[in-house]
C-alpha cells in the first residue's frame, strides 16, 4: 500500500496494486474500489482482480453492468473472471470467449489456474472451436489445470491440423503426466 501511495501512477503503482490484488485481503477493498475508474487499464484490471479475490459477491455485482462497457479488453476479461468467481456461472463461457487471441492468453491462464478443476468440463466442450488460437489456448489451460482424466480429451489434438495446437496438446499431456506422478 505504501508503494502504491508512493508511485501513484504508472508501472510502479500498477505493480503495487497488482501485488495487493494477488494477496486479496479485504482490508484493501477501499483501495481497489478507488482505482476502478483510473485512466490506466492495468490499474483498473488489478483493481477488479483485487475485488474479485477480496470482496463479497455483492461487491462484484457492479461489474454486471460494466462488463461490456470498459474500453480495455483485459479489464472486461477481469470483470468476467470476477463475476464467475463470485457465483455467476454463465460468465465462464464468456471468459472462454477471450481465448481467441494471444494478447490475453497469460491473463486467462492465470484465471483458469486460480479457478482450478471446476473449469475442466466446460473448457473440454469448447475444444471443438474452429479457431486455432482458441483451441491452442484452451489446450494450454487444460495442461495446467487438468488431471489424468483430461488426457483422453487432449489426445486427439496431438494430430490437430494446426501445428501449434498439436504442439500445445503434446506439451499439455506431458505436463499432466509429470504432475500426476
Amino acid at each position: 500500500t505504501e508503494q502504491l501511495t508512493y508511485y501513484g501512477k504508472g508501472e510502479g503503482a500498477w505493480s503495487a496494486l497488482d501485488a495487493l490484488a494477488r494477496i486479496g485481503h479485504p482490508s484493501s477493498l477501499p483501495t481497489f474500489e478507488a482505482r476502478l475508474t483510473d485512466k490506466d487499464p492495468h490499474i483498473r484490471r488489478a483493481a477488479v482482480e483485487g475485488i474479485a479475490r477480496a470482496g463479497s459477491a455483492a461487491s462484484v455485482e457492479r461489474f454486471v453492468n460494466d462488463v461490456n462497457q470498459d474500453e480495455s479488453e483485459m479489464v472486461r476479461a477481469a470483470m468476467t473472471f470476477a463475476l464467475y468467481k463470485k457465483g455467476h456461472a454463465t460468465y465462464l463461457g464468456r471468459l472462454i470467449d477471450f481465448a481467441d487471441g494471444n494478447k490475453l492468453a497469460p491473463q486467462l491462464q492465470g484465471y483458469f489456474i486460480e479457478l482450478g478443476a471446476q473449469v475442466i468440463p466446460p473448457v473440454v466442450v469448447r475444444l471443438q472451436e474452429p479457431d486455432a488460437d482458441v483451441r491452442r489456448n484452451l489446450v494450454t489451460i487444460l495442461g495446467a489445470v487438468g488431471d489424468q482424466s483430461t488426457v483422453a480429451a487432449l489426445t486427439p489434438f496431438k494430430e490437430d491440423r494446426d501445428r501449434d495446437v498439436a504442439t500445445a496438446a503434446t506439451y499439455a499431456i506431458e505436463r499432466i503426466k509429470m504432475t500426476s506422478r
